[in-house]
């Protein structure tokens, strides 16, 4: 039995647009699909990064049926105009957060989401979109909100900036973790956080040699391998890395994601059966 601790089962890759449609008109065939595929490779915990339309509400209540867990923050809160609007529900301020914090309780999130970063740059070899989006004293706030509910909470979060404001403010994992230094490791270890690298995203694009990004390749490739290079500090020094594949985004398709992951990890040094038990003991306790 297998995990994946980060995927967005309300993506498809370059066919998102045609998926979506046809689950929010009411055709679950897709979503259904999507479900059988991860249960026939045997990954039946599943955790979401949350989507504004509802999808993966729907797939919660459709992996039950398939004797599967899919955990959920219903959405992600990201700041208002910067990366992550799609994800969920953009914000300006706390007082924004207080309103739309009280409507997502109603739905009964699995953990809770934040988005305080933007994305890998791939046309610079060390640099994200969107470095810090909040202020310190907010990322605390929505985060110590959620715990206050019980809520676990999964930050993105990319740049040393990022990841150390996540790591203080409490976070229970980071996801991603790009443009990171040793600093930010020995802070994950020490405050016992879970990391998620999400390394398929850019190892996948380097394996098949994207057309699409050739332009950008050796910058990718740059990329991945000082986070390879990070990831494989990250089990030296005992912090809790798992798989969290980011399929659904493009080039990482469902359920093939966690092997992806898998193989790309393996670029650490380390042999797959440790691999394979570390993610395990590590990702399921998102889900006790």
């Amino acid at each position: 039995m297998y995990i994946d601790c980060h995927i967005h089962i309300a993506l498809m890759g370059e066919r998102t647009k045609e998926y979506r449609d046809r689950i929010l008109m009411g055709d679950f065939f897709p979503l259904q699909e999507v479900l059988k595929k991860y249960k026939d490779k045997n990954i039946l915990y599943l955790r979401d990064g949350g989507d504004r339309y509802g999808i993966s509400l729907k797939a919660r209540e459709l992996g039950k049926e398939f004797g599967m867990v899919l955990k959920t923050p219903v959405y992600a809160f990201s700041k208002k105009g910067k990366y992550g609007n799609f994800l969920g529900i953009p914000i300006s301020g706390m007082d924004d957060f207080n309103r739309e914090f009280k409507n997502l309780l109603k739905l009964k999130p699995d953990h809770f989401k934040l988005i305080i970063s933007g994305i890998v740059d791939f046309n610079y070899p060390d640099r994200v979109t969107e470095e810090l989006n909040f202020a310190f004293d907010e990322i605390y706030y929505m985060i110590q909100k959620a715990k206050d509910k019980n809520l676990r909470v999964m930050v993105h979060a990319n740049s040393s900036k990022a990841v150390q404001a996540a790591v203080k403010a409490g976070a229970d994992t980071v996801e991603h973790g790009y443009f990171i230094s040793k600093e930010e490791l020995y802070l994950m270890a020490e405050n016992d956080v879970i990391w998620v690298p999400t390394v398929s995203p850019l190892g996948n694009l380097i394996e098949k040699e994207d057309k699409k990004f050739k332009n950008q390749l050796e910058n990718i490739r740059r990329i991945y391998l000082k986070h390879i290079e990070n990831i494989k500090e990250a089990f030296e020094l005992g912090i809790k890395v798992t798989v969290g594949s980011d399929a659904g985004t493009y080039g990482v398709d469902h359920a093939d994601g966690f092997f992806n992951e898998i193989r790309h990890l393996k670029n650490t040094g380390l042999d797959e059966a440790k691999i394979m038990d570390k993610v395990f003991k590590n990702g399921i306790r998102l889900f006790l």
